[in-house]
């Protein structure tokens, strides 16, 4: 889920936002999406003013690092910090988005320091009249401070920055030397190279075949002073999400006397959705009047529009009785999310959004790449102090990233992600409704990626047991006829590791699909004896 974005921290200053990287795709385009890149804030530091220059004509450093987000940064940070000599390679650039986490999450990272604003808990609605409370704090980061808290972290360890734009990436076969040119003309020299640039990175690299294509998440929202909020949610909690069908049908100021049974939509509220891509009302009040209202495609094929969700947004407040007054600033979010995974032999490691650390079903990376920071550099470090190649470098740091059993993890994930693609707006509440029914440690794993490939197969199970009819039915037919399910067994049995071990061949940008569903019914049936015995040992483990 996306960033939203307030010029002030402090506070009284929350706007809330989920991460993304690099954009790919209309927003990248668009002049929605240049406007949301251009955002002004004077008080965050250039890069260029914070860190020493690198200059590439008379330098070689042990790592080059692409890009200058939150997963950059801390990667930069960390590879440093271990005496190895790092470049930082990326246009000039400001964090212009700011990212909402679970408090959990930011206090396990030490991060606590760069928030500016909590919530004690979240609040979901999907029903008329039914409120569902996370039990759950969240908060909001500072873009300010977080970015302040990478560069000083880069400029304690001795990161230099060169200000370009990469075109190419390459690493040598028999020796440990790799380059990265710039548009400019200009070669950057090093050991290992690490892309961090967002999804925008996509295009140096090779993803897997027969994988359902990339999905989006779209978002647009506002920063406003308004009227009427608390008349509707209550003031000190963030909302999540609200499923309700508000954004049509209904007159003015009446979506909160709406009763199940009794909607003017007819039934629970959802006449006339069927198919209806649905979309979700997420805010978070700031203080006084002020509130941030983000009208959020979870996820679609192809993606919602951004002016569907500005007009989803403006009806669902005149329902709600909600009066929009002074406007701070509007915000637009495009996150590509789901695809195939990266394969490992590549010009360039890389990591963040660029490595496909984004949750497929969620659309949440910036406290998973912080988290797995660490880890990567070490990663870095071990494969530069043993491989003897800058090629095999770059393929051990991929394995090290991607080993099988994130693999596993990934496809389910992407399972989950295909079955949202194919809901509509009754069947979402359904499945939300089960999905916070299950115990806090399953949803919390599930979003936070921390389930393992088997604990994912008891969250599974524990779903088809809460789940109504509709959504067992859905689950049943979408495994055995949908290619994400296919994938997902191909990773859960191994078969995916085939491409691995062919380098320069078979690789693609993403858009592959798999085989007819007359080729996958046998295989799912073989498949599904697979999983019920994987599944049989999360169960016996679990006791």
């Amino acid at each position: 889920m996306q960033q939203a974005g307030a010029q002030r921290c402090g506070p009284a200053a929350s706007a809330p936002a989920r991460p993304c990287g690099a954009r790919r795709g209309p927003s990248a385009t668009s002049s929605s999406g240049a406007a949301n890149a251009s955002k002004p804030d004077p008080e965050q530091p250039a890069l260029a003013g914070a860190l020493p220059p690198f200059y590439p004509a008379a330098d070689t450093a042990d790592v080059a690092i692409v890009g200058a987000g939150p997963a950059g940064l801390a990667l930069a940070a960390e590879l440093a910090g271990q005496g190895l000599s790092v470049a930082l390679v990326s246009l000039e650039s400001k964090f212009v988005n700011n990212y909402g986490v679970w408090l959990d999450e930011f206090q396990e990272l030490g991060l606590t320091h760069t928030l500016d604003a909590v919530w004690d808990d979240a609040v979901c609605y999907f029903k008329e009249q039914q409120l569902v409370r996370v039990g759950r704090p969240y908060g909001r980061v500072c873009r300010r401070r977080l970015r302040q808290h990478l560069l000083d972290r880069c400029v304690a360890a001795g990161v230099r920055f060169v200000e370009a734009e990469v075109d190419t990436a390459s690493s040598a076969a028999d020796s440990q030397a790799a380059e990265l040119r710039l548009t400019d003309g200009r070669t950057v020299r090093c050991r290992l190279p690490v892309l961090a640039s967002g999804v925008a990175a996509g295009k140096l690299l090779r993803y897997e075949d027969g994988v359902p294509p990339v999905a989006a998440q779209t978002a647009y929202g506002i920063e406003a002073e308004v009227e009427g909020y608390a008349d509707n949610y209550p003031a000190d909690a963030m909302l999540f999400m609200d499923f309700r069908r508000h954004h049509t049908g209904l007159y003015n100021g009446t979506a909160s006397r709406q009763q199940p049974g009794k909607s003017q939509h007819g039934g629970d509220g959802l006449w006339g959705s069927e198919g209806e891509v649905p979309s979700f009302l997420y805010a978070m009040p700031l203080g006084g009047n002020r509130v941030f209202l983000e009208e959020t495609c979870l996820v679609a094929r192809p993606p919602m529009p951004f002016a569907t969700l500005k007009r989803r947004l403006e009806r669902r407040c005149k329902a709600l009785g909600i009066k929009i007054g002074e406007l701070h600033e509007e915000e637009w979010s495009y996150i590509p999310v789901g695809g195939p995974l990266p394969l490992p032999d590549q010009p360039a490691a890389a990591f963040g959004a660029a490595a496909s650390l984004v949750h497929p079903a969620t659309g949440y990376s910036i406290t998973r790449s912080l988290r797995e920071a660490p880890a990567v550099a070490r990663a870095v470090r071990v494969a530069l102090d043993e491989q003897p190649s800058s090629a095999a470098a770059v393929r051990f740091v991929w394995e090290a990233l991607w080993t099988q059993e994130r693999r596993r993890q990934a496809s389910f994930q992407v399972f989950g992600m295909e079955l949202l693609c194919q809901l509509d707006t009754r069947a979402t509440a359904d499945f939300f409704t089960t999905f916070f029914r299950l115990p806090a440690s399953f949803w919390r794993g599930f979003l936070a990626s921390k389930l393992s490939s088997v604990d994912l197969l008891s969250f599974a199970m524990l779903t088809w047991v809460l789940a109504p009819p509709n959504i067992k039915a859905k689950l049943v037919t979408h495994f055995v006829t949908d290619p994400s399910g296919r994938y997902m067994l191909d990773a859960y049995t191994g078969k995916n590791r085939e491409q691995w071990e062919q380098p320069g061949s078979n690789g693609s940008s993403g858009s592959g699909s798999s085989g007819s569903s007359a080729v996958q019914l046998p295989a799912a049936a073989a498949g599904m004896l697979a999983l019920q015995q994987l599944a049989q040992a999360a169960a016996e483990r679990a006791v």
